[in-house]
């Protein structure tokens, strides 16, 4: 019966694909794995490797398993934590509504663009729950709202000046273009 590496080395590395996950993954704990596996596919030996990629033979031979499970794609999985939310399935649903059909200043904040710590305010200020902007986001996703980067926070604009604008703009060009 051959061991892990053995079995490890007799898979044809697929060096495209390698290259490709080592540059998609910045994580340094994917790339260390990666390398990992690199290196065994180069002959060296699990002790050798475990010492020159800086984890434990049985780290090393943990990320050997993963591997002969299901390829480099395996080994490239992120790690995710399982934390249970600490708001619940009623509060989460508010929570949607309250960033889909409202704004901050309805809960008293002096911003009108909702962004991960002005959720994470609100959160606290309405049920008592402190949140980590990094979880807020794990809970956007969840309720499948999008989240990006916030941009300069603008009150709603006044239709009427808008109007008035326009038309002096339009009076402009055309005085222009004669």
């Amino acid at each position: 019966m051959k061991n892990r590496t053995e079995r490890l080395r007799e898979i044809q590395p697929n060096w495209e694909l390698w290259q490709k996950l080592y540059y998609q993954n910045q994580q340094s704990y994917i790339r260390q794995r990666l390398l990992a596996i690199k290196y065994l596919w180069q002959g060296k030996g699990r002790s050798e490797v475990a010492q020159q990629v800086g984890c434990s033979y049985v780290t090393l031979t943990e990320w050997i398993d993963k591997f002969l499970q299901g390829g480099l794609l395996e080994l490239t999985k992120q790690i995710t934590h399982q934390v249970p939310s600490r708001l619940n399935e009623s509060q989460q649903m508010e929570l949607k509504r309250m960033i889909v059909e409202t704004t901050p200043t309805d809960y008293g904040i002096d911003r009108y663009i909702w962004t991960g710590k002005i959720i994470s305010e609100v959160i606290e200020q309405r049920w008592g729950v402190s949140l980590k902007d990094s979880r807020i986001y794990e809970i956007l996703d969840s309720l499948k709202l999008s989240h990006q980067k916030a941009h300069r926070d603008y009150a709603n604009a006044d239709k009427e000046l808008q109007k008035e604008f326009i038309a002096i703009l339009k009076k402009t060009v055309m005085a222009a273009s004669r």
